[in-house]
């Protein structure tokens, strides 16, 4: 059965089921037999189209929605439907309506939240509850006295009781976490932490920086130290260079908190989104405690770094970066980028770029027709454009499709 709890990977803590269940468990596997580092080749990717159209899509996660072993995606309009789409093979996929009026303006991610077995979704200021018949039926939905404005949504154990809460940012209202009740069909309690940006947190930007056993978060140029482990004191650290100002939504990025360079502490990595001039970078925590760091730019791109996935594309045993180009503030063409990890430790990085002219907006990665490699899922913000699953053919193309 799937619980609300987490385990730690790295001292991250990280949902048991989901998104980052499947991409670290799976996204840092050993070499193929017979593979080294450097005989490895770098993966080529395979195009199919899941659906399109849509306009404001957000909300994603790659989960098991269905309960049936293998991953579904799930994104939804702002303010409007939520759908899952049940992967049956690589261009086949059921379309099903989880919910309606997603009280979000992007926010949404999906977890276990009544501790029942099946993967529900939260959507900012309402979560939808899995009934156990997915394909069937849809969601029941109840409010949860979140923002209802959420740019961002994402899980972790805030308080250190092994369960996860929800905390959720937007530039309008602030950055908060939120306690689930006991009966989570109850209102939750809101703890505020700190004034807002547009967007930060997403998809991964919650972890332990210091090295104390509590988790911490990332907000572009600062981090909230969780004081007392509870999430009751948070101290602001001024640490990172980075984010645009003077942009309609100034300091907006994604992040993503992993140990990078295998010394044992947390970095962070963050791309530049809702913008047109995205970068690409990581900050070496190199302390180990939060208070020093080192800024490595990646790459200085002329693309809207609307997405964020830190995985082992090549399965060589370290984490690669993924971002792509697409939103509202894009104006060259879209790119979908991976930084091949050359050294292991982020010290050297190798381009590659997979697709170009498809929209790629808040995508999820994870091994979606479990041949033992990485996939990417990422669907436009909005227009008459496709839903995309980019199939990883490292491991060949997939020979099996759901009876």
């Amino acid at each position: 059965m799937v619980r609300r709890s987490v385990r730690k990977v790295g001292g991250v803590p990280i949902l048991q089921l989901g998104v980052f269940g499947f991409v670290i468990g799976l996204g840092l596997l050993t070499l193929a037999a017979g593979q080294t580092k450097e005989t490895m080749p770098f993966p080529e990717f395979k195009y199919h189209e899941v659906g399109r159209g849509g306009n404001n899509l957000s909300q994603t996660s790659l989960v098991d929605i269905d309960r049936d072993g293998d991953l579904d995606w799930v994104f939804g309009q702002q303010n409007s439907d939520i759908w899952w789409f049940e992967y049956i093979g690589p261009d086949n996929w059921v379309r099903h309506k989880l919910g309606d009026k997603a009280p979000t303006e992007a926010g949404g991610t999906a977890f276990d939240v009544d501790d029942d077995g099946w993967i529900d979704q939260v959507s900012g200021g309402a979560w939808y509850r899995n009934t156990g018949k997915p394909c069937e039926q849809e969601f029941i939905k109840y409010p949860n006295g979140a923002m209802t404005g959420a740019h961002d949504n994402v899980a972790a154990d805030i308080d250190g009781d092994g369960k996860l809460e929800v905390v959720a940012l937007w530039d309008k209202q602030g950055l908060f976490w939120y306690k689930i009740s006991a009966n989570p069909t109850r209102e939750w309690t809101a703890h505020r932490i700190a004034d807002g940006v547009h967007g930060a947190i997403g998809p991964h930007g919650i972890g332990d920086l210091d090295g104390d056993g509590d988790v911490d978060i990332v907000r572009t140029n600062v981090w909230f130290e969780n004081k007392d482990g509870k999430g009751t004191e948070w101290v602001e650290h001024k640490a990172f260079d980075f984010g645009l100002t003077g942009v309609p939504l100034p300091l907006t990025t994604r992040s993503y908190m992993v140990d990078l360079d295998k010394d044992g502490d947390m970095d962070v990595i963050m791309s530049e989104c809702d913008c047109d001039r995205g970068r690409l970078a990581w900050f070496e925590n190199k302390d180990g405690k939060g208070r020093e760091w080192v800024r490595h730019i990646i790459a200085e791109t002329d693309q809207d770094l609307h997405s964020l996935c830190v995985v082992d594309f090549d399965l060589d045993g370290d984490p690669d970066i993924f971002s792509g180009g697409s939103g509202p503030f894009s104006k060259a063409p879209p790119r979908w980028i991976i930084w091949e990890n050359l050294d292991g430790k982020g010290g050297a990085w190798k381009e590659h770029t997979i697709l170009e002219g498809k929209r790629c907006h808040e995508a999820v990665a994870g091994d979606v027709d479990g041949d033992g490699d990485i996939d990417i899922c990422a669907k436009p913000w909005a227009g008459d454009f496709p839903y995309i699953y980019m199939e990883n053919l490292l491991r060949g193309p997939a020979d099996r499709t759901k009876k």
